[in-house]
């Protein structure tokens, strides 16, 4: 179920974007539809894979080693904190 304030603030976006406004059922079937959606397909990435994705950044020119560097560490550093939080 999604709270009141979300479904308002989905409506919101809705009118923003396609400049129609939605009745309150079809909001609730829309969000839900969208919110389903984005469970099957979301997948979060692994440390693993982000640092497989960064290392593909620097080859393709995309940003610099030194960044790349960055990156990962910062990664591995909110992995850590998450891992700790959750104990």
């Amino acid at each position: 179920m999604i709270s009141k304030e979300g479904l308002d603030q989905f409506k919101q976006i809705y009118k923003k974007r396609f400049n129609k406004d939605l009745a309150d059922d079809v909001t609730s079937e829309k969000a839900m539809t969208l919110l389903r959606m984005v469970e099957l397909i979301y997948k979060p990435m692994t440390l693993g894979e982000y640092e497989a994705l960064q290392k593909r950044r620097v080859e393709t020119g995309d940003i610099t080693a030194e960044d790349a560097d960055k990156n990962i560490k910062e990664s591995r550093i909110e992995q850590a904190e998450k891992e700790k939080s959750e104990k």
